[in-house]
C-alpha cells in the first residue's frame, strides 16, 4: 500500500470540474503540437494551428465551442484524447474528462462527425448519455451534448 498515491476515491465531482476548466483553456498548441506524426503531417498541422490561433482559436475551448470549428483541428484533438484514453486506467479521473474530451471533439464536427470517427451513432448516444449524467460537467458541456445529438 502507498499512501503517497491518490486513490479513485480521493477525486470528487469539483476535481474532475476542475480537471475539464483546466483542459478547455489549455493552449491548442502545447498538446496538439505535441502529438508525434510524420513530417508532412506535422507541417499540415502546424499551418493548421497558426491559422486557427489567426481565427482567435487558441484553446480546446475556443475549438470545441466554436460555431465552425477547423475540421482538421477536431481530427487532431479527437486523436490527441484517444490517444490520452490509452494512456489512462479506465475510469480514472483522467481517462473520464479525456474520454469527454474525445467525444466532444467528434461531436463538434456536428454532421461532419462521421468523417473524423468510426464510431457508431449508438456508441455516440452512449457515450453522449454517459457525459450528460456526469455531475461534473457543467451546463454549458452538456447543451453542446444535447444540441450535437440533434444533428
Amino acid at each position: 500500500m502507498s499512501l503517497d498515491e491518490a486513490t479513485p476515491e480521493a477525486w470528487n465531482d469539483q476535481d474532475l470540474a476542475a480537471m475539464l476548466r483546466h483542459q478547455f483553456v489549455a493552449p491548442l498548441e502545447f498538446d496538439l503540437g505535441r502529438v508525434e506524426m510524420k513530417s508532412a503531417e506535422a507541417r499540415k498541422r502546424d499551418q493548421a494551428l497558426t491559422a486557427a490561433a489567426q481565427a482567435q482559436i487558441r484553446s480546446f475551448e475556443d475549438l470545441l465551442f466554436h460555431r465552425d470549428p477547423p475540421l482538421e483541428l477536431l481530427k487532431l484533438a479527437k486523436e490527441f484524447f484517444k490517444r490520452r484514453l490509452q494512456q489512462y486506467e479506465r475510469d480514472s479521473p483522467e481517462w473520464n474528462v479525456a474520454y469527454l474530451l474525445y467525444l466532444l471533439s467528434i461531436l463538434a464536427a456536428g454532421t461532419r462527425a462521421a468523417i473524423i470517427s468510426t464510431l457508431t451513432p449508438a456508441e455516440l448516444l452512449t457515450g453522449i448519455t454517459w457525459a450528460r449524467g456526469q455531475k461534473w460537467v457543467d451546463e454549458r458541456t452538456k447543451s453542446l451534448l444535447t444540441r450535437e445529438r440533434a444533428v
